[in-house]
């Protein structure tokens, strides 16, 4: 009995043909050869675009293997795309349709610049606009300022709790510290992950500054921004206390420590962070919503300064910010979001 054809092909079982197609893309030559199209793209970029592109291939050999025969650019059919997304609507939502129909434009688009693919641009268009309107999640009944507020009474109560090991009282801080730091400054995962105690974070005489290079941030800008002056101290406890202790005996810059004294990973963060938030705020958030919340939170407790939202969150653009991150049902740069959460949070009763 011969093996099934998988849902996503891996690149070593693609047809030569689209092997060489691909690895065309992101060729590093000299002034003399020239570099591929796609050779500026981060390696995030990449791997999201080869699976993507392994999802088509698999379809092709289990439909229509008759298309290997043709190269990779004219296998792409209007009748061919139909038929790709027809099976697709059977096991994943607007949103990852979306996805695979835009990567296979930018690819094909990338291969064969002088193609007529205007006929897939607008069917990736209007799937973006359905998935905008449909995929978008709902918004949570809770604000910026609650968690924040919520996050700093952890790191208290933890500090306070005699029943705790050291390295439990490590866990939890740490745990209670990053979703404070999430909504305060609520950056990318993939951001947050890579802060360093030594180069990202940086001692100054009033607290802590972070310091982002190009390579840290999606649109490829370098960004720095202080951190509260509500965080400054439990950094510090952080730093100073709660770190060495998971670390142990090892050796990292890595901001962030899991308990088994090792650099938190993407993984380790997707299977944390969860639960973490539910039992801190009764909701299960993952660090995208943090975002949201953030963005939702502006506009609609301050919506005279809604531009920040773009600041904020790193987008080039506010259309950007509003586009896939404002949750608000109606409207109703970091020193501004600060005070809108110190506002709120003294509203809440708590005097920061």
């Amino acid at each position: 009995m011969t093996n099934p054809i998988p849902l996503v092909l891996l690149y070593q079982n693609w047809p030569q043909a689209d092997k060489t197609a691909w690895d065309a893309l992101f060729a590093e030559g000299d002034i003399f050869d020239g570099t591929g199209p796609c050779a500026s793209w981060s390696e995030g970029s990449r791997k999201k675009r080869c699976q993507s592109y392994g999802y088509w291939l698999s379809w092709i050999m289990r439909h229509q293997p008759a298309l290997l025969d043709y190269s990779p650019t004219d296998r792409i059919t209007n009748d061919a795309v139909r038929g790709y997304l027809e099976e697709a609507k059977a096991r994943v939502g607007f949103m990852t349709r979306k996805n695979m129909i835009c990567d296979l434009y930018v690819l094909a688009k990338a291969m064969d610049p002088s193609g007529d693919w205007d006929w897939l641009n607008k069917l990736s268009n209007r799937l973006v606009h359905l998935a905008d309107r449909k995929s978008l999640p709902k918004p949570v009944a809770i604000s910026a300022a609650d968690i924040l507020n919520k996050g700093l009474q952890r790191l208290e109560d933890v500090e306070n709790d005699p029943s705790l090991s050291d390295l439990k009282r490590a866990i939890h801080f740490r745990a209670g510290l990053m979703i404070a730091f999430l909504i305060a400054r609520p950056v990318r995962r993939r951001t947050l992950l890579a802060l360093t105690s030594d180069q990202h974070l940086r001692k100054t005489s009033e607290g802590f500054e972070v310091h982002l290079s190009a390579e840290d941030t999606k649109d490829k800008k370098a960004r720095w921004f202080p951190l509260p002056k509500v965080l400054v101290q439990p950094m510090v406890s952080y730093l100073d206390i709660h770190r060495p202790v998971l670390l142990g005996s090892k050796t990292s810059n890595a901001l962030w420590i899991s308990q088994y004294g090792d650099p938190i990973t993407p993984d380790g963060l997707s299977r944390e962070l969860p639960k973490v938030a539910t039992r801190l705020l009764g909701v299960e958030f993952r660090p995208h919503k943090f975002r949201h919340i953030a963005a939702t939170s502006i506009a609609e407790t301050d919506p005279e300064h809604v531009n920040i939202i773009r600041d904020i969150l790193g987008h080039a653009t506010l259309d950007m910010s509003q586009k896939h991150y404002n949750r608000a049902t109606g409207l109703s740069a970091c020193d501004d979001y600060q005070y809108l959460l110190q506002a709120k949070m003294k509203a809440l009763g708590r005097k920061r």
